[in-house]
């Protein structure tokens, strides 16, 4: 039997609960074909794009999406910024997927560079570790952040602690919630400090069995608010994003199966 030590009897409630329907999830991914299960990830993908981005307050329409990942598409010359920046975290989410498909994970600076290096625009220095130098004058976020002359040290201690605490926390989204929160208060890069630590995030929640948990763009002030105030508020917001996500997984799944039930494959 799980011991929760600091979780109270409502999280690990929903604990239970996403932990339920996250087998469902898998029971049914070994019902379909893999290219419905390829449709299914390029539907995520456009969804957590979307999602991802309106956290940041950035905003993308359907179409722009969808033009932005369709390689048919003739590009406007006016949005070859944006359509860069749409392809670049398709790649990050591609890259989340192959992390989670590792033998082992382990967090490293390298890792989250790497990711850093994804996010970023296309001009930045790649020698340099991308820190930022100084507390943004005008932020998305409102949460303290660290001093930046304290970013270099806060981000090494920070993966001493998540490496040692990756596998004796009680469950995947009580230590997802409290590695998510540390990080953005540290904030270590100037613009994509929230794109990276929710992509590191889900890397660690797939590797655990789960979809990726996209807080929805309805819930973004609820997010700012979470991780203002405690890593408990942000674990609730995890699980009721992740219990959308695989709701919406297992409608897909079932309407595929309905749909074409001898090419089903079944192991």
């Amino acid at each position: 039997m799980r011991r929760f030590h600091i979780e109270n009897e409502t999280l690990i409630a929903q604990f239970d609960r996403v932990d339920d329907r996250a087998e469902e999830v898998r029971s049914l991914m070994e019902c379909v074909s893999n290219d419905e299960l390829v449709n299914l990830w390029t539907q995520l993908d456009i969804s957590a794009i979307y999602h991802d981005c309106a956290l940041e307050g950035e905003v993308i329409s359907p179409e722009e999406l969808n033009s932005a990942l369709d390689p048919r598409a003739v590009t406007d010359a006016t949005n070859l910024s944006l359509y860069a920046a749409i392809k670049k975290h398709k790649q990050a989410f591609e890259k989340c997927r192959e992390y989670a498909r590792k033998p082992a994970l382990a967090f490293s600076q390298e890792l989250f560079r790497a990711f850093n290096l994804i996010f970023s625009p296309l001009d930045i220095d790649h020698s340099r570790e991308g820190f930022r130098t100084e507390i943004p004058l005008h932020r998305t976020y409102f949460h303290d952040i660290n001093q930046a002359e304290d970013i270099r040290g806060n981000m090494r201690e920070f993966i001493v602690w998540a490496n040692e605490e990756l596998e004796k926390s009680p469950h995947p989204f009580s230590f997802a919630a409290r590695m998510h929160h540390r990080f953005m208060h540290i904030f270590p890069y100037p613009d994509t400090s929230g794109k990276v630590g929710r992509a590191i995030m889900n890397i660690f929640l797939m590797r655990n069995g789960f979809l990726p948990a996209v807080v929805h763009a309805t819930e973004r002030q609820r997010y700012y608010e979470a991780i203002r105030n405690s890593h408990q508020d942000l674990a609730t917001l995890l699980v009721d994003s992740e219990m959308a996500s695989l709701e919406s997984a297992i409608r897909y799944l079932r309407r595929v199966i309905v749909r074409n039930p001898d090419a089903a494959r079944h192991q």
